[in-house]
């Protein structure tokens, strides 16, 4: 049974798994990959510059690039509220007590990777660096395979057919 459009709860003492084993994954991926490929991508455009706008836009792509990176923090910060108000922990290495399936999580399942992908885009078209949005498909696909499949097996395994009718309902990413 689906509950209103905040969350889905479910208790602790009703979880299987001990609270040692009860999370997504030991590791927080996203912002390692995330912050490393921003690194990478910051080196790469200081040793090797790759333009890629016309020099029309370029001078406004600080601009554009900003309010993309503005709107990128705005959508992680909104899931982050969402997750704060369920009461359930934003962190993967902790156990989730609810799935959040209000506000910007009925439209994507992942929104706070979708504003970290924004954030790297925004980058990019400040930058005028193409290896910030080089590294967009990089990050999406290490993101899916290291964080989000491993979180998907885990909210299947403890919220069973809930997180499962919510998956089918609502997008990955957009």
């Amino acid at each position: 049974m689906l509950l209103p459009p905040i969350a889905i709860r479910h208790t602790l003492a009703t979880n299987p798994m001990t609270s040692k084993h009860d999370a997504s994954s030991p590791v927080i991926w996203p912002p390692v990959i995330y912050g490393s490929l921003i690194l990478v991508a910051a080196a790469a455009s200081w040793l090797w510059p790759w333009h890629y706008l016309p020099w029309r836009i370029a001078t406004v792509s600080p601009y554009l690039g900003g309010a993309l990176f503005a709107l990128a923090v705005a959508i992680a910060l909104a899931a982050g509220r969402r997750f704060k108000s369920a009461g359930t922990p934003v962190p993967v290495n902790r156990p989730t007590t609810a799935i959040v399936t209000g506000g910007i999580y009925g439209r994507t399942r992942n929104p706070i990777y979708l504003g970290m992908t924004l954030a790297l885009a925004g980058l990019g078209i400040a930058f005028d660096q193409l290896w910030f949005l080089l590294a967009i498909p990089v990050a999406m696909q290490a993101v899916t395979k290291l964080a989000i499949k491993r979180e998907e097996a885990y909210l299947a395994s403890k919220f069973g057919q809930d997180y499962l009718a919510y998956k089918a309902r609502v997008r990955r990413w957009i």
